[in-house]
């Protein structure tokens, strides 16, 4: 079965000079950080998580723009995932 990466993988990818293969070793990752947040996994939740944690392995990408683009939902559960952590 070969492996599934969401459409913006490549997008960020290209916009940071990310080679593909590691913007493919960070979506792994992404996806490893979702699941041991303890989300349904595969449920939209788990998904808004993994594209989050996506979004913020690539640094060289500017919190403006990373927020200005982000779908709102991505964004009220980054900010629900802050008020737990403090």
């Amino acid at each position: 079965m070969k492996p599934m990466y969401p459409q913006i993988l490549s997008w960020l990818a290209g916009k940071t000079g990310t080679p593909d293969h590691t913007a493919h070793r960070l979506w792994r990752k992404a996806l490893r950080d979702a699941t041991a947040e303890g989300v349904v996994i595969e449920s939209p939740e788990y998904w808004q998580s993994a594209v989050g944690h996506l979004r913020a392995s690539f640094p060289s990408i500017s919190p403006a723009m990373a927020v200005s683009s982000a779908p709102r939902a991505s964004t009220d559960l980054a900010a629900r995932h802050r008020l737990q952590m403090a």
